[in-house]
């Protein structure tokens, strides 16, 4: 008898990387954009996170918010979903507002580099999430570029309404839906 050795899978971030260096399959130049900016996006949220909290213990945080809101003219504290989140953040009075914002930024990181793993992956699943997730947005942007118009907020609106239309189109997402 022949003994079969069991098959030996590569390391999981050497499939990954393979499979971003991959030409050909479902992966064209734009798929590869997307994932990149959804992984980049996730280890910069990531280390957002970790800066507020440790900014948020040494104090710096109200000086920086306060010199960037001058800065950029930002009219912070007027809009409906500041008044929400504010109201929200004294119903539940167990953690400090940055602690909640900082859970929620390692929350929306851990979305993103799902998204970007998972269409490096090429995983249909991954499609839809990126597709479902980041079209759920698009309101409020265009809502933020109508009533506040910045080239930072047009730009992400334009890249997200095109990674939602080139997915949703292309990869025929929602076809006989």
């Amino acid at each position: 008898m022949t003994e079969v050795k069991p098959r030996v899978r590569p390391h999981y971030f050497a499939r990954l990387w393979r499979e971003l260096g991959q030409m050909g399959g479902e992966h064209d130049a734009f798929i590869k954009v997307i994932i990149v900016e959804r992984i980049v996006k996730s280890a910069v949220l990531v280390a957002l996170a970790i800066g507020l909290l440790v900014a948020g213990k040494r104090g710096w945080l109200d000086n920086w918010a306060d010199y960037a809101g001058d800065q950029l003219n930002l009219n912070v504290g007027h809009s409906v979903i500041t008044q929400l989140l504010l109201k929200l953040l004294v119903y539940v009075g167990n953690f400090n507002h940055v602690t909640l914002v900082a859970i929620a930024a390692i929350g929306y990181a851990l979305l993103e580099g799902t998204e970007g793993v998972g269409l490096a992956m090429r995983r249909r699943w991954a499609e839809y999430l990126t597709v479902l997730a980041t079209g759920i947005l698009i309101p409020y942007e265009a809502y933020e570029v109508v009533h506040h118009i910045t080239l930072f907020k047009v730009g992400a609106l334009l890249l997200n309404v095109a990674v939602v239309g080139y997915l949703a189109y292309r990869k025929r997402l929602f076809v006989g839906i």
